[in-house]
């Protein structure tokens, strides 16, 4: 019967095939074919007549057959014999006559009537398996009749809630529900889906659930009184009865027993239940959880355990929100520790928690919900217990304990999930926190029971193994950044102190039997710190077991725990104990170690680095220990590779003091291991490390080499075969030498090699060995590579060798390819990454290695290649296999290396690399010029483009080298072409870059050229020329500014000082060695040699001149405190054996090579007598310097024309100078000349209108001279081109219309202010004029609530502020408006509640927020793609909040003039690559005494920090940032050293005072920025003379905050205060000519032309760099704790002001 419906239904569902993973596929065919029918309705398959009866008659055949069998059940007194199988056929039946119905499409009313006939509470039957197969019947037919739905589902309702012996449940020991329950529930739920109606699913279920509630209402009533008063059931989900509407008398609830309800009760609790499980809809899963837990709590015990049972089964499926009221439901109830419960619920919710725990991995985003809510529970009913104990001294807390105990099991449960790490989503301080608690009162309570005897005597040893289990994924007990660990142990609000000092003797005592030598520590603990220690000794103890033993290392990890003598000392005395290897002894013997403890000696090895020393201490302890009594581990690939990359990361490291010296890097990553290392930024400490674990990886290799030496070196091997390619600095990699250096040593095994080692006195090693085995695995790795590539068909092929001729078709392909590679790399759309390339050139040069004759075309694509992409990689890998070729087949060397001069030669008509200008030196006041913070991305940036740009002719510079050193004696023909090569480059100097970095590679190809000059063998006409050439090469360096080196690469300045030293030994002793006998030349026409000779010697002079000087900057650079450590000064011998009367030779030489050069001189040197013959030089031929700017300063000095005025004719074609120095030239001391003034006109025309904006204040202060009105014209025209600019100088007018603030004294210029202002709005036309209304409307709005709040000035802050929003709300942004000290900024909304009245006695000012939108350039790219310009440019937009200042009765000219000197700093800093830091905020003065301000975002004054009762800088740092050894707290202190030695220099520069507590901000990154600058120059607050010093302000807690006066943070602020005063100096005259130019306001600080002197003076012109650097260090000895300062500090404070 069941192989008949099987077949059937089989032909009735889809044919697909089913998986049959065992022997009884009937079964498995019946399962499969029923579930689908079940699930859907079946195919419909139309059947003839015939067989339409058929099925007709098989339904009667089988409804016969089970009223026969019933029939004869119902005369019988007991039920069928289990053979006879009664049951199984009368199921059987009902399932064929089902299938047969839907067959035939024709439901048999007999069938219908039989099964509704089961499916009631009048059943003559009730058997599980003959009810459950009425339910599936009735399942499969509904699906295809689905008109009965709607009247099955009121008989099903009434069928689930019958009390029928089918739906009994015990909930105490199945794990699932039965099978009728569940086959009822998807039967019901399929009949309401189907039921006619809209929201049948939802009044169903309210339906339900309300009779639910009926029956609970009843049994509840029925039971004992005493029962329901327990105080237990006093539930916040407890519920009124009134609050539903229940069923009336059809309820079928009378009449009923007590028994009866309670069955009912529970079926219908468990069909609500998979009623919402089978709709799977959230509203109805809300519905249900909700109103089963409204009768949580108020329901008799069995109601209740079937409740908690389903809600455990619904949690699974539920909505976060409603997960999260279910196990605080199930928490509330068993939180309670009453051991006097009569109920039994506890323990049902304990199944249910451990049952949901387990089940969670279906819904692994709730893992840390559950979690925390667990771990909470347990704290709870600890302290729970322990108040019991507490207020009932007498009371038995043995079962409330065990209660607690049980509650590890479902935390257990949940942990045990593989897929589960608690720390990876949640907070680590909470999580720390909960784990800690919960250890804490399992050792208080004594659950862990460590001991043995304990654990013997106790109960609950069933708890071990979970105990271990949960040790094992608990998170570490203390984070490194927590500072209050130890008041936490002593306040922790989980140990009662009461019930804690009546049991901790007994802890006190256990802990001494555990670590007996720190007896007399452990009484000096407090209980906290007694149970904390307990605590880490159960939980390392348990991990250590298990092969954990690396997170004991952690404790030792936080300073204030390492700060606790006492505790430090129990803690390292417990680590001792835990990290015993005895377990791991045995199960090392029985080769049972777990898999996963190389990772842990990874993590020890890891922790050997870290920041703080302790930590280092006891983890290289440890992992001594693992490694010599495991010497085997070491043959784990996983530990050998950790340990040779931390050697390389660590030497890295360590190169990163000479690199980045002023910025180190605190995380380093392998992508090989997956390691990562935070290091302290402490070089000597990191120098160290590295050399500690050096040395004791040189024991373990050692060691692993005399057990498994060839493990070992095939391991170190495949470590030294993986492929990556380097260049530069990368290639240095300590892992590698080391891993070379072991893999080619002899071990003990090799005993014969050693006896003869230990014989004779020369060394051997296995290099040949080492050499051969690599070799032979990267030849057949690649044969067989090959092989695959071929796709070869056949077996027999595969120990032969293969073919060593490669055929035509594949070498057309590859040149095929290579062609479309070339052109989609010159189109710029090739989809080819680095390795895509270098896979393609290694193929190509194994081919042309391969082939008999030289494939020219392949060749010149093998060199093209690589130059067409043209970056450090490329390159890298082109000289790879150009070399490979040329060593495997020299007859190619001449044809390759035309290929690269050819190619070379394309660089240069190209303008690529360093022949290109684009880095070229420019001003830095070219460049516009920003109020944003300092960039040290930036900079970053800029460094990595010229390293792209100039590595790529570096290296083949370097193989040149190489190749000219191996064709001196022999090969003419490369020589030949490395000549032409030195020649053409040469030729080409002008082209040659001038960027900073650029200057190793310029003398690089000298010393080159030199060399090849050197080994040549040339005619003294050609030697002549080549000569000329270099020496041109050479002197083109010095035609511009002198220039410091980029960055702060120690490296790269070291390396450029010893190449101009080698570069200068050529100098000194180069010499003509020409032939004129091997000239071609007439006689006449062959150059004399003695003439030559002396040209040569006339030469050669000035440029050792220049050499010497750069080496002496460069040395001064290096060294700019002038430490003995770090250097000595080179002291040019040329330029102290120079007379005077020498000079004007040496200028006149240079004069006649370049112009510019002997401008330039002028700056290297101070010699009067030469910067008098430039100046005659200048005079007689101006026209010769028109393209240099600094020329014009020898026509036009300071004090006006220097020379006859018709000179200055030549000046109108001379190249711009800065916008500022443009503006002076209208001053009155020039005496308005024409051509002076029209090139002045010219230059502020010509420069961009971004740059020339910077200068707004300036060109308005220019009008004062302005008596033939060019700056009026300039304003006029450049005010149509900008609107920015146009409203930024109209309010820079209006402000400069008084002298004072109070607008009462006038400015003489306030009537030609008046006009300019009347002309330009006048001009404005369309929309700039709709623009202008727009903007300044809105401004007038908002700076007019100043003047409303005068009348306020009073009262109360809260009386002001009241007004300023009443004021703000009137305010309406309208698009495209803008803040005046925002211009780069769209004004989108404003804060109308973010206005704030400030502090002053007689003002208004306030503050208020701004919503701002702005624009930024977003770049990507992709480090693999093959192009450099494969990055993408994006604009977007985003929006700040932006803080605002308004003032009234201020002056804020000088803030704007301080800030833009600020400003400028910045951009002198950033073009050397300084990092030092400013924040310019923008302020702008928009009237008399008005302006506005923006307020620097994120940023506390040091006078707020002494209000929250910050005791200094150090403290603030530690609690905002943790402690001093975190990477946050040493990325702020590297932070702060930056912006302070930049500061430093400003201040002193500027002489900025009134440096008050109040005027010192620190932002949220550490930076120190100085605002408020009121007094500067030569004005001081105090009565208005100069009481602070003139240095800077340097205190001691800022001293104390950088590491103290002799620490490595201290020497870089000296550093970089020395070099930025350094790199400000060249550009004094700029600096000061904005000064200047500000003279006519009458600011305060200006004291006439004195002020400009002085200002001047403080930049020591006069003084050699040296001499510069010294002056420097003695303004920084000064400012250290300078009583002045202190003084004045004190006198504020005492102000209060």
């Amino acid at each position: 019967m069941e192989m008949q419906w099987t077949v059937l239904a089989q032909s009735l569902i889809s044919s697909e095939g089913i998986p049959y993973d065992g022997l009884p596929r009937e079964a498995a065919a019946a399962n499969k074919a029923w579930s689908t029918l079940m699930k859907q309705a079946a195919n419909k398959v139309t059947f003839h007549g015939e067989t339409v009866e058929a099925l007709r008659s098989t339904v009667k055949g089988a409804l016969q057959c089970f009223n026969d069998l019933l029939g004869q059940m119902e005369v019988m007194d007991t039920e069928p014999p289990l053979d006879t199988y009664a049951w199984e056929t009368m199921s059987e039946s009902l399932k064929l006559a089902s299938i047969c119905c839907v067959a035939a499409r024709e439901l048999d009313p007999d069938l219908y009537s039989s099964l509704g006939l089961l499916l009631s509470d009048k059943s003559p039957i009730v058997d599980n398996l003959v009810q459950e197969a009425a339910l599936k019947s009735t399942t499969v037919i509904v699906q295809s009749f689905t008109e009965i739905a709607g009247e099955l589902v009121p008989h099903l309702r009434r069928f689930v809630t019958s009390p029928l012996p089918i739906f009994e449940f015990a909930f105490n020991s199945e794990k699932r529900a039965p099978p009728p329950l569940t086959a009822a529930a998807k039967c019901f739920a399929l009949c309401i889906k189907l039921a006619p109606g809209e929201d049948s699913i939802m009044s169903n279920m309210y339906s339900l659930l309300n009779f639910f509630a009926a029956i609970s209402k009843e049994v509840t009533e029925s039971s004992s009184q005493q029962l329901l008063q327990n105080p237990l059931y006093g539930s916040s989900y407890a519920s009124s009865a009134d609050q539903f509407s229940y069923w009336s008398e059809e309820t079928g609830l009378r009449g009923r027993s007590d028994e009866e309800k309670r069955l009912i009760g529970i079926t219908t609790i468990s069909i609500a239940a998979r009623l919402a499980l089978e709709f799977d809809k959230e509203e109805v899963t809300k519905l249900t959880i909700s109103m089963l837990l409204q009768r949580l709590r108020i329901v008799e015990p069995t109601l209740e355990a079937a409740l908690v049972y389903n809600l455990a089964d619904l949690a699974l499926v539920a909505p976060v929100d409603a997960f999260r009221d279910i196990v605080k439901a199930f928490s509330s109830i068993n939180r309670v520790a009453n051991s006097d419960d009569p109920r039994f619920s506890n323990n049902m919710v304990l199944a249910a928690q451990t049952r949901l725990a387990r089940e969670l991995d279906r819904r692994p985003d709730l893992y840390d919900i559950y979690l925390e809510e667990l771990l909470t529970l347990f704290s709870d009913k600890g302290v729970a217990i322990q108040n019991a104990a507490s207020s009932a001294h007498h009371a038995k807390t043995e079962e409330m304990i065990e209660q607690l105990a049980s509650l590890l099991l479902p935390i257990e449960a949940l942990l045990n999930h593989a897929d589960f790490s608690p720390l990876a989503n949640a907070s680590p301080e909470l999580l720390t926190s909960l784990f800690r608690n919960m250890w804490l009162l399992c050792v208080l309570l004594n659950i862990t029971f460590t001991e043995d005897k304990e654990r013997e005597k106790s109960a609950m040893t069933w708890l071990v193994p979970a105990l271990g289990r949960i040790a094992t994924k608990t998170p570490i007990l203390v984070l490194e950044s927590a500072t209050d660990v130890l008041s936490d142990l002593e306040y922790n609000t989980n140990v009662r102190h009461e019930y804690a000092r009546s049991v901790i003797s007994k802890h006190r005592a256990c802990l001494a039997r555990y670590i007996p030598m720190r007896a007399s520590e452990i009484r000096s603990l407090s209980a906290g710190q007694v149970l904390f220690v307990l605590a880490m000794h159960d939980v390392e103890t348990l991990r250590s077991d298990a092969g954990l033993p690396s997170s004991l290392v952690s404790y030792f990890t936080n300073p204030s725990l390492n700060k606790h003598v006492a505790l430090s000392a129990c803690m390292e005395a417990v680590a001792e104990k835990a990290y015993c290897v005895s377990s791991l002894n045995i199960q090392a013997a029985e080769q049972a170690l777990p898999i996963h403890l190389s990772y842990e000696l990874r993590d020890l090895l890891v922790f050997s680095t870290h920041r703080v020393a302790r930590a280092r201490e006891v983890a290289n302890k440890y992992l001594n220990r693992l490694i010599t009594s495991f010497p085997s581990l070491m043959c784990d690939p996983t530990l050998v590779y950790a340990i040779l990359e931390c050697l390389t990361l660590l030497r890295r490291a360590c190169d990163g003091e000479f690199i980045d010296e002023y910025s180190p890097r605190y995380e380093f990553y392998s992508e090989r291991t997956g390691i990562s290392l935070q290091l302290t930024d402490d070089y000597k400490v990191r120098n160290d490390i590295l050399s500690q674990l050096r040395k004791s990886a040189h024991n373990w290799f050692e060691l692993a080499l005399g057990r498994a030496p060839v493990e070992l070196q095939s391991i170190l091997q495949k470590y030294l075969a993986a492929t990556h390619s380097l260049t530069g600095a990368d290639t240095a990699e300590l892992g590698a030498s080391v891993a070379e250096q072991f893999a080619k040593a002899y071990g003990p095994v090799h005993r014969q090699l050693t006896a003869l080692c230990s014989l004779s006195h020369w060394k051997s090693d296995r290099s040949r060995v080492l050499a051969s085995q690599l070799a032979s695995k990267g030849y057949y790795a690649g044969e067989a590579a090959g092989l695959r590539l071929a796709c070869y068909e056949g077996k027999d092929v595969l120990d032969k060798n293969p073919p060593q001729r490669t055929s035509a078709t594949v070498i057309e392909a590859l040149k095929k390819k290579m062609e479309e590679t070339s052109v989609g790399i010159s189109n710029k759309n090739t989809g080819l990454m680095v390795q895509d390339l270098k896979r393609l050139l290694f193929r190509c040069a194994a081919i042309l290695i391969s082939l008999d004759e030289c494939d020219h075309n392949l060749l010149h694509r093998l060199v093209t290649l690589p130059f067409e992409v043209f970056t450090p990689i490329a390159i890298a890998t082109g000289i790879e296999v150009w070399t490979w070729v040329i060593a495997e087949k020299p007859s190619t060397e001449v044809a390759l290396m035309s290929e690269v001069l050819s190619a070379w030669f394309g660089t240069v008509r190209e303008r690529r690399g360093v022949f290109s200008q684009s880095l070229n030196y420019q001003d830095p006041f070219q460049h516009p010029i920003g109020y944003v913070p300092t960039d040290k991305e930036e900079i970053d940036r800029a460094a990595t483009t010229a390293q792209r740009l100039l590595v790529p002719h570096t290296l083949i510079l370097q193989m040149l080298f190489s190749r000219l050193q191996s064709a001196r004696y022999r090969r003419s023909s490369v020589m030949f072409l490395i000549q032409r090569l030195v020649m053409r480059s040469a030729c080409a100097h002008r082209f040659f870059s001038t960027h900073p970095l650029a200057r190793e590679l310029r003398f690089s190809f000298l010393l080159f050229g030199f060399e090849t000059l050197k080994s040549s063998h040339l005619d003294a006409y050609c030697e002549g020329l080549v000569r000329r050439s270099l020496y041109r090469t050479a002197y083109s360096w010095f035609a511009v500014q002198p220039q410091w080196s980029y960055g702060a690469n120690r490296v790269q300045v070291t390396a450029d000082i010893k190449i101009l030293q080698e570069f200068l030994t050529h100098l000194q002793t180069d010499c003509v060695k020409g032939f004129n006998s091997l000239s071609s030349l007439a006689l006449g026409q062959s150059p004399d040699q003695s003439s030559y000779v002396a040209y040569l010697k006339n030469i050669n002079h000035p440029l050792r001149l220049l050499v010497e000087n750069e080496i002496t900057r460069l040395t001064v650079w290096v060294n700019p405190s002038n430490e003995s450590g770090r250097g000595t000064d080179y002291h040019s011998n040329t330029e102290r054996t120079m007379l005077d009367n020498n000079w004007p030779t040496c200028v006149r030489t240079v004069w006649e090579i370049d112009p510019a050069i002997a401008l330039h001189m002028m700056e290297r040197f101070k010699s009067p007598s030469a910067h008098v013959e430039v100046e005659r030089l200048v005079r007689a031929n101006p026209m010769a310097v028109a393209s240099t700017p600094e020329g014009l300063k020898f026509l036009v000095d300071d004090k006006g024309l220097i020379h006859q005025k018709n000179d200055l004719q030549y000046i109108l074609t001379s190249a711009p100078v800065s916008p500022v120095i443009a503006v002076t030239f209208f001053e009155k001391k020039y005496n308005d000349n024409p051509h002076l003034l029209q090139y002045a006109h010219r230059v502020l025309k010509q420069h961009p209108v971004e740059l020339t904006f910077f200068f707004v204040p300036q060109i308005v202060q220019a009008l004062r001279f302005d008596d033939l009105g060019y700056i009026k014209q300039f304003i006029l025209e450049t005010a149509k081109l900008s609107h920015q600019f146009c409203h930024q100088i109209i309010w820079n007018m209006k402000a400069n219309c008084y002298k004072d603030d109070a607008a009462e004294i006038e400015d003489p210029m306030k009537p030609l202010l008046d006009g300019m202002i009347d002309s330009i709005v006048k001009s404005l036309t369309g929309e700039a004029r709709l623009f202008y209304d727009k903007e300044f409307s809105f401004f007038h709005e908002v700076t007019s609530i100043s003047g409303k709040l005068k009348p306020f000035i009073k009262k109360t802050k809260p009386e002001k502020k009241a007004k300023i929003d009443e004021e703000m709300a009137k305010i309406h942004v309208e698009v495209g408006i803008y803040l005046p000290s925002n211009p780069d900024g769209e004004v989108i909304d404003i804060d109308k509640h973010s206005g704030r009245p400030l502090q002053s006695h007689a003002k208004a000012p306030f503050m208020a927020s701004f919503k701002v939108r702005k624009s930024r350039t977003v770049v990507d790219s992709d480090p693999e793609a093959l192009l450099d310009d494969n990055e993408v440019e994006k604009h977007e937009d985003y929006e700040i909040w932006q803080q605002a200042i308004f003032k009234v009765g201020d002056d804020c000219r000088q803030d704007v003039l301080a800030l833009q000197l600020i400003a400028m700093f910045k951009n002198i800093f950033t073009s050397v690559g300084l990092p030092l830091y400013f924040y310019p905020y923008r302020v702008t003065a928009t009237a008399p005494g008005c302006g506005v301000i923006d307020v620097v975002p994120n940023a506390t004054s040091r006078d707020e920090m002494g209000r929250a009762k910050v005791n200094d800088l150090l403290d603030f740092f530690v609690s905002k940032y943790g402690g001093e050894e975190t990477v946050t707290f040493q990325r702020a202190r590297l932070n702060f050293i930056h912006s302070m030695a930049a500061y430093s220099v400003a201040c002193y520069i500027l002489q900025i005072k009134d440096r008050h507590n109040g005027n010192i901000m620190i932002d949220a990154e550490g930076h120190i920025i100085h605002i408020d600058f009121g007094f500067l120059f030569d004005i001081d607050k105090l009565l208005g003379v100069k009481f602070e010093p003139s240095s800077f302000k340097l205190n001691a807690e800022m001293v104390a905050l950088m590491g103290g006066r002799h620490s490595q943070g201290y020497d870089l602020f000296q550093h970089l205060t020395v070099k930025g005063f350094l790199a400000l100096r060249p550009h004094a005259d700029q600096l000061v000519s904005t000064v200047q130019l500000m003279l006519g306001t009458g600011l305060p600080s200006f004291k006439g032309e004195i002020t400009i002197r002085r200002l001047k003076d403080r930049f020591v012109l006069g003084f050699n760099d040296r001499q510069a650097g010294e002056w420097m260090m003695g303004v920084i000895r000064n400012a250290h704790e300078n009583i002045r300062s202190t003084v004045y500090d004190e006198f504020q404070r005492v102000s209060g002001s």
